[in-house]
């Protein structure tokens, strides 16, 4: 029997790779996050991952075999947003070593650790320098930075996730593509010509399916590839405009576009996109799922939650 412990259970990333847990044999699968969650855990807790205390006990109860670190803080203030990634992952790890020092763990950072990348090196590889921009790009690389001193002084079994830009059924609306469907669905319900109000879309991202990142959570545990980072990304770059457009293009009625100036922010950054050689070469990782599925499965989940 293995026992898997997420934190940040109830997130976007939590609930997929908890039902993607439930499904595999010997498996028990433990949700932790700050807000009560459902869906496929044998057991769920209450839990501040800022909180020593209550990371420390959850930890020392579950004495997990695989430990997954969804949870983080987006926005918010500097303080809260370092509190949580930063000492919410410190909290974790020195639990992790008093209480389950054999544990596999995986951490999860972010593309937003890099900051402000050059065209002249794109695709963006694991051994580009970071130049965070920001509290919460730059909590990340702290975070990856603590995880991997873990594994330097402790011998501590961790592996960490860069992951891009996530898309796929169940897509939060702090996220681009969730925000545009969650309005749309606003607008169809009322009566007259649909328009959705968007921000600057001139930019472009690397989008990859909620599917094969977490089918890559997994694999990296499994890798054993301690103490390093992977990608997980599409490996090339795609419109935002494009993903709107497509996305809407979904909808039973015409939707107009129409660009709200309190919506827009300047490009820092026009392109961004990663590369997966080492996560290819490392568990064999390839999204499998194409943008066409991940943008039709955010919408169709999205518009059967109204129904």
């Amino acid at each position: 029997m293995i026992k898997a412990l997420i934190f940040g259970a109830n997130s976007f990333s939590g609930k997929h790779l908890a039902a993607k847990l439930a499904d595999m044999p010997e498996m028990r699968v433990y949700g932790a996050d700050i807000v009560p969650g459902s869906g496929s855990f044998d057991e769920f807790a209450i839990v501040d991952i800022g909180d020593r205390e209550q990371v420390g006990k959850i930890v020392n109860e579950v004495q997990p075999n695989w430990v997954f670190n969804l949870a983080g803080l987006v926005n918010g203030s500097a303080e809260d947003i370092y509190q949580t990634n930063v000492m919410g992952t410190v909290y974790l790890l020195e639990a992790v070593q008093t209480h389950v020092p054999k544990a596999s763990v995986l951490l999860v950072g972010s593309s937003a650790e890099y900051g402000m990348v050059a065209s002249e090196n794109l695709p963006v590889t694991e051994d580009l320098e970071c130049k965070p921009v920001g509290a919460y790009g730059t909590s990340k690389f702290a975070a990856t930075i603590v995880g991997q001193s873990y594994v330097r002084q402790y011998n501590l079994k961790i592996v960490i996730a860069r992951p891009f830009n996530i898309i796929g059924a169940g897509i939060p609306e702090r996220l681009v593509l969730g925000a545009i469907i969650n309005r749309a669905k606003k607008v169809l319900a009322m009566p007259g010509e649909p328009v959705v109000k968007v921000g600057n879309l001139d930019s472009q991202r690397d989008f990859v399916d909620i599917a094969d990142v977490v089918d890559s959570y997994i694999a990296m545990l499994k890798s054993e590839q301690w103490g390093e980072i992977f990608n997980v990304c599409s490996g090339k770059p795609y419109p935002v405009r494009g993903v709107v457009e497509m996305a809407l293009a979904r909808s039973p009625r015409a939707i107009k576009i129409e660009i709200d100036p309190a919506l827009s922010r300047p490009i820092d950054l026009p392109v961004l996109y990663g590369s997966y050689e080492k996560a290819s070469k490392a568990f064999g990782f390839e999204p499998k799922i194409s943008i066409e599925e991940s943008v039709s499965a955010a919408w169709n989940h999205a518009m059967e939650k109204v129904k």
